[in-house]
């Protein structure tokens, strides 16, 4: 018998011990269930982390090649076999169209060895090397009789003079008449109208000033060096005024160009940056250089306009796009998509340079082949129809639109049904599974320019053209000023404007400086890049070699 009952004292009930386990372990399930959860968080926790800094390590990774690496995005994605085993193309398919769906690579021809002779329309020197008068005698002598000469041996060489200031007389003379009465009447010439009333300065001066800051990218302190280098010493600031001054008299110009470019059938646009000073803020501000390239045109001329914003916000874009009609060839830009969702009249088309370059970071970070490559490839494929259309000399749009159809369309489907079928299989959150939604978002877009044989796979024209603008800003810095922000957007439009029609822009500029003070405001239109003749007697480019 137990103690308990020795005792006299009651035994305990017999469900006490039960209820107190089940109790423990009801706590014990609870605490496992709490140490499950927060077990649940920090491997989520664990798990955002590691892809943050994943991504940051992406984005550093990225950040070094920008500025050590390679920057060509070109890759060898067609060295191997273009298709998957899965995509391989089926027994139906014809041969030529197997054939189109996988160009083949082309071998670059080696360029001629050997010196270039030197353009025969430069100007000649000539430096004879002769003996002197002492040695000749005495060849004379030992010979019998004067020397005489079978032939001469030539060697050219390039040389470059440097530029030199010279100054221009104005003489206006003054003659006096005496009228039928006797009266005395002082008459003189008319003279032309300078570039800049009241400034000491030339045409040629002022063209040399815009060209070597917007076209050769350099700084005014640096051309103000130069200047005092051949013989005067012309300030920054002074230099400074003489671009405001001409982008203003070149003003009307430019709006012309604006014109003509709004009234293409295609036009590409795209923008970068331009920092700003600002009065009251130690840091610029980061403003926008938007460009306007206009394609297409039955005349062939290509118009170029750059305008200026203190922002990216849409209002700068839509104003100008506002009554445009035809194709806009740019990037996916919200101000771009809502224009095209406001006007019916203007087709937006996509970008596959946009579209690739996802693709491609991904595809450097994985040097196996994988699913990526095989994107590329067929990306690559795309390429390879334009590469050989323009070796053909294919030039008509409507051939390019027929070729396009039986060459690049097949390979677009394709490249559909692969999308399609990957982009399931990858975490939605990822870099690969953005790359690809981006795609399909804008599929019609990307595909619009196999319907149009004037429009072009992507808007790497338009990037071209702003790439001069990237490397003058690491030169110059930064604008002045809002004003200064539109005088570069003016001067740039005249001189890109004479790049892309083949227009030497410093005897462009000499010559419409000299002429747009005085010429009719109803036959401006003489005077743009794509319309300009040069007058026969033109002053400002040949005074220097007198």
């Amino acid at each position: 018998m137990s103690n308990t009952a020795a005792q006299g004292l009651p035994p305990p009930p017999p469900n006490l011990r039960e209820s107190q386990l089940r109790a423990a372990v009801a706590e014990r399930d609870e605490v496992i269930t709490q140490q499950s959860q927060q077990l649940v968080q920090l491997q989520s926790t664990v798990n955002e982390l590691s892809e943050q800094l994943q991504r940051l390590k992406d984005q550093v990774l990225e950040a070094q090649r920008k500025r050590f690496g390679q920057s060509s995005e070109r890759g060898r994605y067609l060295q191997e076999d273009l298709f998957h085993p899965l995509e391989a193309p089926t027994p139906e398919q014809d041969e030529e169209e197997a054939a189109a769906q996988a160009p083949t690579k082309r071998r670059k021809t080696q360029p001629p060895r050997g010196r270039r002779a030197l353009p025969p329309e430069l100007p000649r020197e000539t430096m004879r090397y002769d003996y002197d008068d002492e040695t000749r005698a005495q060849l004379e002598a030992q010979n019998g009789g004067p020397l005489e000469e079978i032939g001469v041996d030539v060697t050219e060489t390039l040389e470059y003079a440097p530029g030199h200031l010279y100054v221009k007389r104005h003489e206006v003379p003054k003659y006096a008449i005496r009228g039928d009465q006797g009266e005395r009447t002082i008459v003189s010439p008319p003279r032309p109208s300078p570039p800049i009333p009241g400034a000491q300065v030339g045409a040629s001066l002022l063209a040399h000033t815009v060209i070597s800051k917007f076209a050769d990218h350099l700084p005014l302190n640096r051309i103000s060096q130069q200047l005092a280098r051949d013989g005067y010493d012309v300030p920054r600031q002074r230099l400074c005024d003489y671009v405001l001054l001409s982008a203003s008299v070149l003003a009307p110009l430019a709006d012309l160009i604006r014109q003509d470019a709004l009234a293409s059938p295609v036009l590409h646009s795209d923008d970068t940056t331009v920092p700003q000073l600002e009065k009251g803020r130690r840091q610029t501000r980061t403003c926008r250089l938007w460009l306007y390239l206009g394609r297409g045109r039955e005349d062939g001329i290509i118009p170029v306009f750059y305008d200026y914003t203190t922002n990216r916000s849409q209002e700068g874009p839509l104003e100008h796009l506002r009554d445009y009609q035809g194709y806009l060839q740019a990037d996916a830009y919200a101000g771009y998509l809502n224009a095209e969702r406001t006007q019916a009249a203007l087709i937006w088309c996509a970008c596959w340079s946009h579209a690739r370059r996802p693709f491609e970071k991904i595809a450097r970070k994985h040097k196996q082949r994988g699913r990526v490559h095989l994107i590329m490839k067929l990306i690559t494929a795309i390429y390879q129809v334009e590469s050989r259309l323009r070796r053909q000399g294919i030039n008509d749009p409507e051939l390019i639109r027929q070729e396009r159809q039986r060459r690049t369309v097949p390979i677009l489907k394709r490249l559909r049904r692969l999308l399609d079928r990957i982009l399931p299989s990858l975490p939605p959150r990822g870099e690969f599974a953005g790359a690809i939604r981006y795609t399909l978002n804008h599929w019609q877009a990307l595909l619009r320019f196999t319907e149009d044989g004037r429009l072009e796979p992507d808007n790497k024209r338009g990037e071209r053209a702003l790439r001069g603008v990237c490397v003058s800003r690491k030169n110059w810095n930064f604008t002045g000023s809002e004003n200064g922000g539109h005088a570069l957007a003016i001067l740039l439009t005249l001189l890109e404007t004479c790049k892309q029609n083949g227009v030497n822009p410093r005897h462009y500029l000499i010559d419409v400086l000299e002429r747009i003070q005085d010429h009719p405001a109803n036959r401006l239109q003489e005077l743009l890049p794509y319309h300009w003749a040069p007058l026969a007697q033109s002053c400002g480019e040949h005074a220097s070699t007198e």
